[in-house]
């Protein structure tokens, strides 16, 4: 590489010049003999110049690298090329200067075909890279693709499911040490056949109790290329670490990763549940032993299968169980008043199959007065049902189970004060799964309901055009909505957005 040497401040220092880039190759082409004997030819030009337009010092030292489908680099093997002593993937044009018989200045020759019915090199596209040797530093173009197939399409890996939720409760191992053994648990079932072979989503499976009988054409997946993922909450993948999976490395899996291979089987790890350790959501009686933690998740947990190949990638639907309460945050409140929501749309949820039916189960909802600690409500809620409609005979008709999750409005509280509420689902056994503790403050009885004032704190301005684009676009914020109707047509939507940005700019 060229250097040149300047002084400042009384200090030499040497500086690269800018490397000498080749540009990109043209007129790429593909010509197939079509013939099991025959061969096939990749036509292109190597500009003999720099990316600036330059001409290259020395063309000798211009060269050029194949690619195929996804930036799969090809060796040319010396077995092959008569013009090769050894196996190479940059070929200059001093090999081919003097005989260019395999290779030459516009084209290069393949002992193969891609034409139907033959074994392919690659499935949809080949590309050609510049390359320049200056002087051991080596510098290259972009990788000019010529698209010879349409690309094929990966088929989309069956849905797998969680079968199961297992939460430990946080034991104290040394209690001189403070120390906790904690951990948690999903069984799962990734997508795959009687003979438990990955497929795609195309397989029929299992069809209620009755197994699928008689011929039936399936997809199924290459296991070395099938991996799955878990999702916790709002689409928020799961990372797995070296500091909660340490011993991993041992059996094959490099940390950190998002992804863990089909079949694999390792530390807490197998084909058919997976351990958390140092995570739970059994959090209380850490806290109240003056750890600071976090939930492991606060409302779902989920799976997904991906399938790579060839540098493509597909991947299922994200499958999630919903075990404990999604309790929003305070709407509709008012003076004395607030609407605790906790409903949801769900219906792969742990709920239905086991907090639904039991004598002591069903959502239990808590209130307590912030400043007193006192407890103001504890109401057990029915599970909310899904629409139902009345069908020609008369009857009501809708889905069998109640969807799960429900919504309660907490009356007959004090202007002014603040209070704390969360959820707890309690099971057919009597087990107990809280939700996320959420804290509302009403507003008091001579606070003025000022239009736009949508955060009750007195003054109009930008926090309010966010809290209420947050309401707009179905987030429930606890807002007061009769101050977000600012222009009384009693409906909130955008119109009322533009009506507050224009109050904090002081158009009426």
């Amino acid at each position: 590489m060229k250097k040149f040497i300047f002084s400042l401040m009384g200090l030499t220092v040497a500086a690269s010049a800018f490397a000498i880039t080749p540009a990109d190759p043209t007129d790429v082409s593909w010509y197939d003999s079509h013939k099991e004997d025959g061969f096939s030819r990749l036509n292109y030009t190597l500009p003999r110049v720099d990316t600036e337009g330059n001409e290259l010092p020395n063309l000798r030292n211009l060269g050029f690298r194949v690619f195929t489908d996804n930036d799969q680099l090809f060796t040319f093997e010396a077995s092959v090329y008569q013009d090769l002593s050894f196996d190479m993937t940059e070929i200059y044009y001093w090999i081919y200067a003097e005989t260019g018989y395999d290779f030459n200045g516009d084209h290069t020759y393949f002992y193969r075909t891609n034409w139907e019915g033959f074994e392919p090199f690659f499935t949809w596209r080949i590309g050609i890279q510049a390359v320049y040797d200056d002087n051991g530093t080596k510098t290259y173009s972009n990788i000019v693709y010529h698209e010879v197939f349409p690309q094929p399409a990966l088929p989309k890996p069956k849905t797998p499911k969680i079968d199961e939720w297992v939460d430990a409760q946080p034991t104290h191992i040394h209690p001189e040490d403070n120390f906790y053994m904690v951990s948690s648990l999903i069984g799962f079932t990734l997508g795959t056949d009687i003979m438990g072979n990955p497929v795609a989503d195309d397989y029929p499976g299992w069809q209620g109790d009755e197994v699928i009988t008689g011929e039936c054409t399936y997809t199924k997946l290459d296991p070395e290329k099938v991996t799955f993922s878990i999702f916790t909450d709002n689409d928020k993948l799961f990372e797995f670490t070296s500091d909660r999976f340490s011993e991993e490395e041992d059996f094959g899996l490099v940390l950190p990763t998002t992804e863990i291979p089909f079949g694999y089987d390792g530390y807490g790890i197998s084909e058919a549940d997976l351990h958390f350790p140092q995570l739970t959501n059994n959090i209380q009686e850490l806290l109240d032993n003056g750890f600071e933690v976090e939930p492991f998740f606060t409302w779902r947990i989920g799976i997904q299968t991906h399938y790579t190949d060839n540098g493509q990638r597909s991947s299922s639907d994200i499958w999630y169980m919903e075990i404990f309460p999604q309790l929003k945050p305070a709407s509709e409140v008012t003076t004395t008043s607030f609407l605790a929501d906790w409903s949801c749309d769900a219906e792969n949820t742990y709920m239905l199959g086991n907090f639904l039916g039991g004598v002591n189960s069903g959502y239990y909802l808590h209130v307590i007065d912030k400043a007193t600690q006192d407890t103001v409500l504890v109401e057990l809620v029915e599970p909310t049902h899904p629409q139902t409609e009345i069908n020609e005979q008369g009857e009501t008709v809708g889905v069998e189970n109640p969807i799960p999750g429900a919504f309660y409005t907490v009356e007959g509280l004090t202007p002014g004060a603040t209070y704390e509420y969360y959820v707890i689902v309690r099971d057919n056994l009597n087990r107990s799964y809280q939700s996320v503790v959420r804290e509302v403050t009403l507003p008091t009885s001579d606070v003025t309901h000022k239009p736009g004032d949508v955060n009750h704190d007195q003054v109009v301005d930008i926090d309010d055009v966010t809290a209420l684009i947050a309401k707009v676009l179905g987030n429930d914020n606890g807002i007061c909505t009769i101050c977000a109707n600012v222009n009384n047509d009693n409906q909130i939507d955008i119109d009322d957005v533009t009506a507050i940005i224009n109050i904090v700019l002081g158009n009426n």
